[in-house]
């Protein structure tokens, strides 16, 4: 059964395979993609971030990718980012913590800044959450910058 990110995918006609596993826990998402034969790094991370002028910040990182607050402010067009209180972002997103997806959150909210970081451009698909804990898609990267035309900027810590 499809969700509404799926379905979304579906009727705009982008190619995605779904997946289900457990990538809120960093080990437990490496262990079972290394199961199922995907590369750990083309996994990617949804965080939901505030920013002092521009309010909510969508960040894109690889799954074992640090954010860099300044990088990523700067790329957002504030003078700093943080990460809000747990129920701002189910507030703002209509997604529990570990479920936040790029895709999900533009279908709803396309006034929100959205920052990919610039390591995504080394792959051709990523797997991104589709909306629901545990659940995932593959997506192409051409794909998926088309659809969001996100920032694209360096936002990882060294």
């Amino acid at each position: 059964m499809s969700n509404a990110v799926e379905e979304y995918l579906t009727k705009n006609q982008m190619q995605f395979e779904s997946f289900t596993f457990d990538v809120s826990d960093e080990d437990e998402g490496r262990a079972q993609a290394e199961k199922l034969q995907l590369a750990v790094t083309t996994i990617y991370k949804t965080l939901v971030l505030k920013g002092n002028k521009t309010g909510t910040v969508i960040a894109l990182v690889p799954l074992d990718g640090r954010l860099d607050y300044k990088k990523t402010a700067k790329a957002s067009g504030n003078r700093k980012v943080g990460f809000p209180p747990m129920e701002y972002v189910m507030d703002v997103t209509g997604y529990p913590h570990g479920a936040n997806t790029p895709i999900g959150i533009f279908m709803q909210h396309k006034e929100y800044s959205q920052v990919f970081d610039t390591s995504i451009l080394n792959h051709e698909e990523v797997i991104v959450s589709s909306g629901e804990l545990g659940h995932s898609v593959k997506v192409k990267v051409a794909d998926l910058i088309a659809l969001i035309q996100p920032i694209q900027a360096d936002i990882l810590a060294v």
